[in-house]
């Protein structure tokens, strides 16, 4: 049976953190879906579409990971596309604890589906795309925190 994960979020943007989890899932996992999302509590700087290319462009060497978007419960995705495990990466205590909610929610609407937590590499742990964001807005380096493509579209989008 192929080992089919999902790992979705809003990628707004991709952060090296994000690529690390994806990077890490794909040596475990025969194929991984990466699912550009809309987080309805979130706006977002980049459109989903702007999104997905991203996130296109930084993994593109990974040759079992596909990018693709989607409007619906990330685990009715799941589902849809015969996928056996959800990827989740967590970067401390705060995201440990609402991601078991998320997969204990998960659970009773598919028990066949199984959450992985990925610890996020040290090196990356206070990474998150807000803080990402605001740093480019102030033209910081962001140099070692995305990939190249990605601080190339925050450095346009704050021109």
């Amino acid at each position: 049976m192929i080992k089919t994960a999902v790992y979705a979020g809003s990628f707004d943007p991709i952060t090296l953190g994000h690529v690390d989890v994806i990077k890490r899932a794909a040596k475990l996992f025969d194929k991984v879906l990466v699912v550009v999302s809309i987080n309805t509590s979130k706006h977002t700087l980049f459109t989903i579409d702007e999104r997905v290319d991203i996130v296109k462009g930084a993994l593109a060497d990974l040759t079992n990971v596909s990018v693709t978007k989607s409007e619906e419960l990330t685990v009715n995705f799941a589902i849809k596309h015969q996928a056996n495990f959800l990827v989740r990466g967590v970067r401390g205590s705060a995201d440990i604890d609402s991601e078991i909610s998320i997969s204990d929610l998960n659970e009773q609407l598919a028990s066949n589906i199984q959450t992985i937590f990925l610890p996020t590499s040290p090196n990356y742990r206070a990474l998150s795309s807000t803080m990402i964001k605001e740093i480019a807005r102030f033209n910081g380096d962001i140099t070692k925190m995305v990939p190249e493509n990605v601080a190339t579209a925050l450095r346009a989008k704050f021109e």
